[in-house]
């Protein structure tokens, strides 16, 4: 479907429209954890009937290394997701600091694969690519210690952004329901739209760098309709109408819906004492 569709219900939300209750979830103390007073379940249902992102604040993190801290986030992942949710995909890049976080262009040129300006400089908003054949459904990212000044948190509602280029750029549309090459390489290469209907729910797949890193695999540029989508979709990550600005505190977990939210994070800096690096716990889940 390329015509106009206004995404109706919770999942499409702006920054005027979003109310904190429907997002953010304080954790009760340990033992109880996530199974107190029913917060697995209003975390799901904000997560797959709802805003499409949820912070657990309030992790108890203390006397934990950051290794352990991964665990916990592990653990915690599990409780949430519950027996019938997405299963955990591990990985060896569940710990990211300044040094080992994935570097992302600010802005790519839309034809040619851009160069990584370095782990501290603002990931505009963006789908997880994972590690398996498929995108991971559920992204879940644990604050372990926050950067001395930046690093906040960036989440864009996948409908909100179609919504928005329906009602002022709706020719784009066509071009984003067509198939888009991410990646390149062996093990590297999908193909999918950054628009498709799932029934009634809109699924969203956009990450700038690896369409770039896919378009030079095929020795093609892109032609003005489809150079003009894609620099609408990248204007409107940008718009701060759209896109929440989130500070994580230390203990807090953002969990967010691979297909449904984008997130990104602002440039940040880093405290110059030894151990005061901004690390983050990330798990996938599929």
């Amino acid at each position: 479907m390329t015509a106009p569709h206004g995404a109706a219900g919770p999942s499409s939300w702006t920054t005027d429209t979003l109310k904190t209750e429907e997002w953010l979830f304080p954790v009760t103390p340990e033992p109880a954890g996530t199974a107190g007073d029913g917060l697995a379940e209003r975390v799901r249902a904000a997560l797959w009937h709802g805003t499409g992102f949820a912070v657990l604040r309030g992790l108890d993190l203390s006397g934990r290394t950051d290794r352990e801290c991964v665990e916990l986030c592990a653990r915690t992942v599990e409780e949430v997701c519950g027996p019938a949710g997405p299963r955990l995909q591990r990985s060896a890049h569940e710990l990211l600091t300044a040094a080992t976080a994935p570097a992302v262009p600010r802005t790519p040129a839309p034809d040619s694969p851009a160069v990584p300006d370095g782990d501290d400089e603002t990931l505009l908003p963006h789908t997880d690519r994972g590690e398996g054949p498929e995108p991971p459904r559920l992204l879940a990212l644990l604050c372990v210690r926050p950067a001395a000044e930046g690093g906040d948190s960036l989440l864009l509602s996948g409908p909100a952004l179609r919504d928005r280029l329906a009602a002022e750029r709706p020719e784009t549309l066509r071009e984003l329901h067509r198939d888009f090459r991410f990646g390149r390489g062996e093990g590297f290469d999908r193909v999918r739209p950054v628009f498709r209907f799932d029934g009634p729910a809109l699924r969203v797949h956009y990450n700038r760098y690896w369409i770039a890193r896919g378009q030079e695999e095929t020795g093609a540029p892109f032609g003005p309709a489809r150079r003009g989508a894609l620099q609408a979709v990248e204007a409107l990550l940008q718009d701060p109408a759209l896109v929440l600005t989130l500070p994580l505190r230390r203990g807090d977990l953002l969990l967010v819906d691979n297909s449904s939210v984008l997130h990104g994070r602002t440039a940040f800096r880093n405290g110059g004492e030894p151990g005061a690096q901004r690390c983050y716990a990330r798990v996938w889940a599929d």
